[in-house]
């Protein structure tokens, strides 16, 4: 009887530590990832199994990151009725705070319209700057000393327009939104093949009911992908007489510390990503369930903790503790290491642009219409603040039907980055800038 009671006291001390420090490391992004299956597993390959399968269980305590992302709904007003409150800012919609500004026509905005979810734009900030060996440079040499690097960044040109059935099946990245795919769906299920290994030990060892603690969450998770709420999509081409009468603008991106970012096209293809693309459709019916589904797994840590106290066996409770232990070790590591952005969308733009080379840096984008946007990208490499925000002024200077893309010339810090380099000023074209290995993405 003194063991016993001995055993419980340790379960219920070790399992309230568990509780409050795990707690502390779940966020509400893995409730984005619940919400929206399709964009957040959309990348999902033989590369991720590591990481999905075994940092994303949410058989951990995640109670309150779903008290946080319940708040979010609450002070969105979700919960006042049908067609009540907003998405945007929410678990069913990520609002990344960044703002934009209007160049043209001049003057520009006053750059606090914001970008909303922002798909191209979170894809740029996805590209690794690539990190450059310093030379070490001798006077004696002739070679001009450089100046001290402080922070290495980058200007990304992005072009997005209408592709009219140009789309590289190899470059296109699809299932953004809508059907459920196989791909997501093995994606879901290997992500708790931890939890289901447990549940299959407990009926193979134990033959007990509480393995069902350890299916619960894939159940739930199911359950959520197969009655998401569907999402707007891409908007048709305008006619050839709408696409006349449209200028081609430019926006100014505000990344944080992510390099600079400008976008040029026609308004209509740009102001879609700054505003419905990916909004959820109004579904009371969906939204009511997936809330309920985060409640359910909110519940599922504070139901095995109780569990494990009353009816489990010695055993089964240490089992339990060490699956809990192990779960706030992997929300820790899914947190520090930002693998949030492991196997999306973002991620899949992100690699589909590295893979390009000069002119053929570009990305598609298609939806189940057959709706396609192209990105096409161009980077150029500075080695400070001043040198990319002068890069960035020097082309905004210019008129958008004088400064095409295709053609950016880098005036001043050419001989900074090319020492070797005889011409001072270097014609950047698609993607690179000539005889520089640094303006490859790795």
């Amino acid at each position: 009887m003194f063991n016993g009671s001995k055993s419980t006291s340790v379960t219920s001390a070790l399992g309230t530590l568990i509780g409050y420090v795990g707690s502390e490391a779940a966020t509400e992004d893995v409730f984005e990832r619940l919400l929206w299956p399709q964009r957040f597993f959309n990348h999902f390959s033989w590369r991720d199994m590591i990481q999905v399968g075994f940092l994303n269980p949410m058989g951990g305590p995640m109670h309150k990151a779903a008290l946080t992302t319940l708040d979010q709904f609450h002070q969105n007003g979700l919960f006042r009725g049908r067609n009540l409150g907003n998405m945007l800012g929410t678990a069913f919609f990520h609002d990344t705070k960044q703002a934009y500004r209007m160049h043209d026509p001049p003057p520009p905005s006053t750059g606090e319209e914001l970008v909303r979810n922002g798909l191209w734009v979170q894809a740029i900030r996805r590209i690794p700057i690539v990190a450059r060996n310093q030379e070490d440079n001798n006077v004696e040499s002739g070679l001009k000393p450089r100046k001290l690097l402080r922070a290495r960044s980058v200007v990304n040109f992005l072009e997005l327009s209408y592709a009219h059935g140009e789309a590289d099946p190899m470059k296109t990245v699809k299932h953004d939104l809508g059907s459920l795919t196989f791909r997501t769906f093995l994606a879901i299920v290997w992500s708790e093949i931890t939890g289901i290994a447990m549940g299959v030990f407990v009926l193979a060892y134990w033959q007990s009911y509480f393995a069902f603690i350890w299916f619960l969450p894939l159940t739930l998770r199911l359950l959520s992908a197969f009655t998401t709420i569907q999402r707007e999509g891409l908007l048709s081409p305008p006619l050839a007489k709408e696409a006349d009468m449209e200028v081609m603008r430019r926006f100014e991106v505000n990344t944080y510390g992510h390099g600079f970012l400008l976008i040029e096209g026609k308004e209509s293809a740009v102001l879609q990503f700054f505003r419905h693309y990916g909004h959820p459709i109004r579904n009371r019916a969906r939204e009511l369930l997936q809330m309920a589904i985060i409640v359910a797994l909110g519940l599922v840590f504070p139901i095995g903790l109780m569990s494990s106290l009353i009816w489990m066996p010695v055993g089964l409770q240490y089992l339990w503790l060490g699956y809990q232990l192990y779960a706030t070790m992997a929300m820790y590591t899914y947190r520090f290491t930002r693998e949030h952005q492991q196997a999306t969308s973002e991620s899949r733009l992100a690699q589909k642009f590295a893979e390009g080379k000069d002119e053929e840096r570009v990305a598609y984008l298609q939806d189940e219409d057959g709706n396609t946007m192209k990105g096409k990208l161009t980077q150029i490499y500075v080695d400070n603040y001043g040198e990319g925000l002068k890069v960035l002024q020097d082309y905004l200077a210019k008129r958008p039907q004088d400064s095409p893309i295709e053609e950016i010339t880098d005036p001043g810090i050419s001989e900074k980055r090319h020492i070797h380099d005889e011409k001072p000023n270097t014609t950047v074209k698609m993607g690179s800038i000539p005889d520089d290995p640094v303006a490859k993405i790795m």
